[in-house]
This record gives structure tokens, C-alpha cells and sequence, in this order.
């Protein structure tokens, strides 16, 4: 049976078994193709000496697909910069684009990157998840008492709730859930994000552009004149941004976030470090979970993944700790005596229940 994708400027025929079709528009599409039926998220497309390679990666693992022809390759990439929108004559400098296509009736986004590398360009094609907007907190596997400490905090009006981890952890996928827990008719809200990965409805969305000034903190600012319940930061970069948002979080609003740190606890690390004022930090963040992503079973076999968090509350008791200035371990002793699981803990949890195996654990949660 024929299948088709519709990208942002044509509509495309896609058949099976054409892989080494001459034809690039052909391979381009069935190389698509063959990354969407595998349940891809990234299509990785890499120059060598005298050929390129494609690889996908499934589950968080790099698979190798095949090896084609260096002009090929070359043809292929061009194709995908063209379709992106991306200057075809510039291979001096990395780039970024996006397009759009239409698989089985559902529209995808896929985002684009492209670098100089020894033997030529490399390029990135990121397959975003085309079920983003129908993911609930319950999807992502978040065990029950975090799931429902969660909860409660981000029915919250205000308060600033950090999501953190390493790219590839699941933040943008938490945040996005989290924003259709609470995506209503009745609610205003904003996301600021660099770059925009999904693209919901019902909330505004603005994409930062540095190049002309627009970053974070300056959004952020004007964002706060417009009447907003929620706001989204894809990130915090800087101690400018971090301080607004800070500040947006303790006068009524809800602040949604993520960080790059190793865990939950270094995150407060983090903002001291940035320069923020401990008060700040005490009387804003609600609560921070840390998270990793494992492959699953399905049956014998790995198929999909799930989260492995820990999640700290940001109680009395570690707001006290806070302003005392008390370390990052005693905030620690003081959270697991509380009843916090640590990443690790967690993740044992899952092997014990048969979800995921300990290799896995260790090779995404060991710190």
C-alpha cells in the first residue's frame, strides 16, 4: 500500500522498497519513511571520506541504517536545507531550520541542524513526537507519590516548578504535559523557548531570536505586562533570566522551567551560583524534579521508554535549609528522611517491577 508525506511545499508519494532509488526526492522520503515506522526520533546524516552514513536513533540508542554514495549524500542534505529553508551555499557555518510534513493524516515537525565537519556537512534531522499534545502526566510513568506531588504543585497560582537533567531526559516533554494539564479556556499562557520544538494550541508562543536581541530575559519582561497566568522559560541560561522569572513566580504567576544539572539538589546549587539571593530562592521554587529516561520492556524486549525521576518538594523545612545555608547534602539527608526517592532508588524500584533493567539504570541514572 503507498503511503504519503505532505512537506510544507509538495506533496510526496512514498513506496516501499525504493531505498536505492538514484531518484534523491525518493530516498529522501523513504528514508523518512523508514525513520517514523521505527519510532525515531533523530536522524543522524554524516560525511566520510568517500561515503555518508544514516543513523537513526531508537529509544535513546544510535542505530546505523546503511552507507550511500558520498554525492548522494550530499544531494540528500541539500534537499533537506532546501526544504528547511536553509542557505544551500553556506557550508562554512552551522545552521538551523525547520519543515513540516503530513504522515497518516498527522501533521510532524521536523527540526533541522546542520554543521561543517572534517569531510563535509552533517545534518540532524530531529522527529518531533507528532502524540506531544495528547500526553498527560500519567503517560510519562512518574511514580504515584511524585505523580501526585506534581500534581498539587502545579495547580498551585504561583511558584516557580523546575524540571532538570541532561538533553535527551524528557523536560520538554514534562513541561509540555504539564501545559495540557492545565491548557484552559480560562487561562493565559506564555512560553518563551529556543528554539519552539512543538507547537500547542491555546498557549502564545514566542521563539527567541539572539541575533536581534530578542533572548530570554527580554521577552521575559514584556511577557509580564501581558497578563499572563503561566509562563513557560525553556530554560534558564543566565542569572538575569533567572531572576525574573524569580520574581514573576512571587507575584502571582506560575513559572515552569528546566535547568541542566545532575540532580534535583543542584539545582538550588545552580541559582545560589547564578547569584540569586537565597531568599528568592526559598520563597519562589516550589518544587524540582530531576529526571533520566530508560528503555522498557515489551516482553523480553526493550520497545519505548520511561521516565526515572526523583522529585524534591521545597517545603518549610528545605526553605529553612535554604536560608540557613545549609549544604547541598544536608538538604539531601533532610529530603530523604522526608520521603524523597533518589534517582537511583527509583530506578531500582523500576527493575524490581520488571520495567526496565539495571544496565539501564546505570547507564542513565549513575551521577
Amino acid at each position: 500500500m503507498n503511503k504519503s508525506i505532505l512537506f510544507e511545499r509538495e506533496v510526496t508519494e512514498i513506496r516501499e522498497g525504493v531505498f536505492e532509488n538514484s531518484n534523491i526526492i525518493s530516498q529522501f522520503n523513504d528514508m523518512i519513511l523508514s525513520a517514523l515506522k521505527k519510532n525515531s526520533s533523530d536522524i543522524h546524516i554524516e560525511p566520510f571520506r568517500d561515503s555518508y552514513r544514516i543513523r537513526f536513533r531508537v529509544d535513546g540508542i544510535l542505530e546505523i541504517v546503511k552507507s550511500i554514495d558520498k554525492k548522494i549524500g550530499i544531494a540528500l542534505v541539500s534537499r533537506i536545507k532546501i526544504l528547511s529553508e536553509i542557505d544551500i551555499g553556506e557550508k562554512r557555518f552551522p545552521q538551523d531550520g525547520r519543515f513540516k510534513g503530513k504522515y497518516l493524516e498527522t501533521e510532524i515537525d521536523f527540526r533541522v541542524s546542520t554543521i561543517p565537519v572534517i569531510y563535509g556537512e552533517k545534518c540532524v534531522v530531529r522527529i518531533l513526537d507528532k502524540f506531544i499534545e495528547k500526553k498527560s502526566l500519567k503517560d510519562l510513568g512518574f511514580s504515584d507519590r511524585n505523580y501526585e506531588i506534581l500534581l498539587k504543585n502545579i495547580k498551585k497560582r504561583s511558584g516557580m516548578i523546575i524540571i532538570t537533567g541532561p538533553t535527551g531526559s524528557g523536560k520538554t516533554t514534562t513541561l509540555y504535559s504539564i501545559i495540557n494539564e492545565l491548557n484552559k479556556e480560562g487561562v493565559n499562557i506564555l512560553s518563551i523557548e529556543d528554539p519552539i520544538e512543538y507547537q500547542i494550541e491555546g498557549i502564545n508562543q514566542v521563539q527567541c531570536k539572539s541575533e536581534i536581541g530578542l533572548n530570554f530575559s527580554q521577552v521575559l519582561r514584556g511577557f509580564l505586562r501581558q497578563d499572563p497566568d503561566i509562563i513557560l522559560i525553556g530554560e534558564i541560561r543566565d542569572v538575569e533570566t533567572a531572576e525574573i522569572a524569580l520574581r514573576a513566580s512571587l507575584t502571582g504567576h506560575l513559572v515552569l522551567t528546566t535547568l541542566h544539572t545532575k540532580d534535583a539538589i543542584s539545582s538550588i546549587e545552580r541559582l545560589i551560583n547564578f547569584g540569586i539571593d537565597r531568599y528568592m530562592i526559598a520563597a519562589g521554587v516550589t518544587l524540582i524534579q530531576s529526571q533520566r529516561l530508560v528503555r522498557k520492556f515489551d516482553g523480553k524486549e526493550f520497545k519505548g521508554r520511561i521516565a526515572v525521576e526523583e522529585t524534591l518538594e521545597i517545603d518549610s523545612d528545605i526553605k529553612e535549609m535554604i536560608l540557613k545555608e545549609s549544604s547541598s547534602f544536608e538538604i539531601e539527608e533532610k529530603a530523604l528522611e522526608k520521603g524523597m526517592i533518589s534517582l537511583i532508588e527509583n530506578g531500582k524500584i523500576k527493575v524490581k517491577d520488571g520495567i526496565t533493567s539495571m544496565s539501564e539504570i546505570i547507564r542513565e541514572c549513575s551521577l
